[in-house]
């Protein structure tokens, strides 16, 4: 058979190539690249990843549950289906390239968001692909304190930072929201109305291009309590009085119920009440309480984005608890070597999304060993 029969004959149309290449795992993409121009061009399209994204989101066996931890600056893989440790996930999960004191930000479509502790840069990360972007973020010289969020504008389809910030000035504290765009490639200042303190370096919560803050206004007496949201496609910050009758913002975590943002409100004696937003009109808010849930050991925990009622527990001594609200079902994940707590957990999905301006990770070489790990019903 000559060479140009053989070619008719094994002929496969692009269209079924993009197929079959859109339900691979992205460590098998990136070794195609070296194999022809054509599959190189047709893997590194913006439109093939967009593809392949929605037929990884569509398959469990590309998700994980990143848990950020005070081992080694590493980021630990779980199955978000049974909680067990992945142990050959193929991502490259050590912070410790970026430095040692860093924020774990958030997780949106296989991009994560990371922060120095310092508040003078974040960086853009696909650990899929190893490629990145770090950005200065250039907030006021008279800062002291801020909190950052990562999210995905819907309508205009662009990653965004949000970084809202405590700035001293003449005794008095002003609040101030910076917004950086993958598309814009540049920042911007939003105005806002109402000076406000937060709780957290990080964004507690993330919902349908939404960022959720608790945050308190007001000294003494006269403080409030109160829910920030920051909508990613129209840029305006909102704030939302929490339900009557609580007055300490540590006694407040956000998590995701039903696709919605949730309030889930410590009472003191191990019980929580969960409450969503039912009127969503401006200035007509109404909190309606949705269930009660009991824990018998402590209140610290971290919830799972995009896990729709999934937290994540420190438990003294225990290690880790990973409990479903809506099932309650509970796993603990106990960790026999080290002090091992979690700092934080997001749902990771890989992709080949990629922003503008990343570059190759110089990757730290240094063998990094694994925390023994038992998990038990």
């Amino acid at each position: 058979m000559d060479p140009e029969e053989r070619k008719e004959k094994f002929y496969v149309s692009e269209d079924i190539m993009v197929d079959i290449f859109s339900r691979l795992p992205v460590i098998s993409l990136l070794r195609f690249k070296a194999v022809c121009t054509q599959w190189r061009d047709i893997i590194s399209s913006a439109s093939f990843a967009s593809l392949h994204l929605k037929c990884s989101i569509s398959n469990p066996t590309r998700h994980s549950i990143l848990v950020r931890t005070n081992y080694e600056s590493k980021l630990i893989p779980f199955d978000p289906l049974t909680y067990s440790p992945f142990s050959n996930l193929d991502i490259y999960c050590n912070l410790g390239s970026f430095g040692q004191r860093v924020l774990f930000v958030g997780s949106i479509n296989g991009l994560l968001c990371i922060c120095g502790r310092s508040g003078k840069w974040i960086c853009l990360w696909n650990p899929s692909t190893r490629l990145f972007k770090k950005i200065k973020i250039g907030i006021h010289r008279r800062s002291i304190s801020f909190s950052v969020a990562f999210g995905h504008d819907l309508i205009a389809n662009d990653y965004k930072v949000v970084v809202i910030h405590l700035i001293s000035r003449q005794g008095a504290m002003r609040t101030g929201v910076k917004v950086w765009s993958a598309n814009l490639e540049s920042w911007k200042e939003i105005q806002v109305d109402c000076d406000f303190s937060f709780k957290w370096r990080v964004c507690g919560t993330m919902v349908k291009g939404f960022a959720y803050w608790i945050v308190g206004n007001g000294l003494g007496s006269n403080r409030k309590i109160l829910v920030a949201s920051f909508d990613m496609s129209t840029e305006q910050l909102r704030l939302v009085p929490v339900p009557e009758g609580y007055f300490d913002p540590y006694c407040f975590y956000g998590l995701i119920w039903k696709d919605k943002f949730a309030l889930a409100a410590f009472d003191g004696t191990k019980m929580y009440q969960v409450w969503t937003i039912e009127n969503d009109s401006v200035g007509k808010e109404s909190w309606s309480k949705k269930f009660t849930f009991k824990l018998d050991f402590g209140f610290n925990f971290y919830t799972i984005d995009a896990g729709n009622g999934k937290l994540l527990y420190n438990r003294e001594s225990r290690g880790l608890v990973f409990y479903d609200l809506e099932t309650t079902k509970m796993k603990t994940v106990e960790i026999r070597k080290n002090n091992y707590l979690a700092s934080g957990a997001h749902y990771y999905v890989e992709s080949l999304l990629s922003i503008k301006g990343f570059k190759r990770l110089r990757e730290n070489t240094k063998k990094m060993k694994r925390p023994t790990i038992s998990h038990t019903f």
